[in-house]
């Protein structure tokens, strides 16, 4: 939105130093005067940088005040560093979005925990109870260690 908005305040600058220029190249000082006057005070910045230059009799002088030494666009500065703003909380989004998948694959985990430790009393088996509590105990073990190693 603001390279938008600084685009069109670039349109309207460039309009206005395009009546400026033309009422130059008419000859009448005072609509040129008119509106340098209004010029906002970065376009007024850049078009005084301009006229230093003597545009009207050197060759060599920048073609216009909008080249990039004079002439920032409004709003490219702030939607810059809008955009890193976002970039960066894009970035803490996934590192968050990838820990909180982690914190509920642990969740699953000790839910399995509970199944199986639940259900190793009921089988009938002394070594399928042995070998469901152990699975229970080895996934508990496991939970736990990756639980440890997230953040906070």
């Amino acid at each position: 939105m603001l390279s938008v908005q600084g685009m069109q305040q670039a349109t309207i600058h460039t309009g206005m130093f395009m009546q400026a220029l033309a009422a130059h190249q008419a000859g009448n000082d005072k609509l040129v005067n008119f509106y340098v006057e209004r010029f906002p005070p970065e376009l007024r910045k850049a078009y005084d940088a301009w006229l230093a230059q003597k545009p009207f009799e050197n060759p060599n002088a920048d073609p216009h005040p909008f080249v990039s030494k004079l002439y920032e666009t409004p709003g490219t500065r702030q939607a810059a560093e809008a955009n890193a703003r976002a970039a960066n909380s894009l970035e803490e989004a996934r590192k968050a979005g990838t820990v909180s998948g982690q914190y509920l694959a642990n969740t699953v985990l000790f839910a399995t925990v509970l199944f199986f430790a639940s259900a190793s009393s009921r089988f009938e088996q002394r070594r399928v109870r042995v070998v469901a509590f152990a699975f229970a105990v080895t996934v508990f073990l496991f939970a736990v260690v990756r639980t440890a190693m997230l953040p906070l």
